[in-house]
Order: structure tokens, then C-alpha cells, then sequence
């Protein structure tokens, strides 16, 4: 005789996966974050925030288009300090876009 297994609702399924993913952090992003406060500083991290590296692209949300021409400017800078810091063949290129985060 099969054992009957319980039926969840979706709802407490949905729930339970949000409540474990809250709990997951990436650590390698708040590593990014800290790192890019640093090179940018105060003013430059309040106006933008790295989301997402692919294909060693470093991929950086900016609040309006005045800081993205000031950190445009700075990019080879900040460039040379990710190398610096998270090794040469990490990241080689940063994108910045206008957008929320």
C-alpha cells in the first residue's frame, strides 16, 4: 500500500521559496558593491551600483545621466582598480546604463 503524501497549497510552496531565498545572500555581490563604494565613493555609489558581471563585462546601474558621463570619464580608472583588486582576467570591460536599482 502507497504511503499518501502531503499536498501543500502553492501558496505555502511560493511562500517557503521566498522565505529561503531572503535568507540566501551572494556574497560575491556585496564584495562587488564594497568594492565599487571604494573606487567610486560616497557620491558615486549613491548615484550607481554594479548588478550584474557576464562575459567579464561588469554591468553598473546609473541614477541619471550626468553621473554616468562622470563615471564614464572615470572608467578607465575604476577599471584598472577591479583588475587590481579582483585579478586581471576577472573583468575587462564596464557597461553603465540608466536605470533604477
Amino acid at each position: 500500500m502507497a504511503a499518501k503524501s502531503k499536498i501543500s497549497p502553492i501558496g505555502e510552496i511560493i511562500q517557503n521559496v521566498f522565505t529561503k531565498l531572503e535568507g540566501t545572500a551572494n556574497p560575491f555581490q556585496e564584495d562587488i558593491e564594497s568594492l565599487w563604494k571604494e573606487l567610486v565613493g560616497q557620491d558615486g555609489f549613491r548615484h550607481s551600483r554594479p548588478v550584474a558581471i557576464r562575459k567579464k563585462t561588469l554591468n553598473v546601474l546609473v541614477d541619471n545621466s550626468g553621473w554616468m558621463q562622470e563615471l564614464s570619464m572615470r572608467k578607465r580608472g575604476i577599471l584598472k582598480g577591479l583588475k587590481r583588486k579582483l585579478g586581471r582576467d576577472r573583468i575587462s570591460e564596464i557597461n553603465f546604463k540608466i536605470g533604477e536599482f
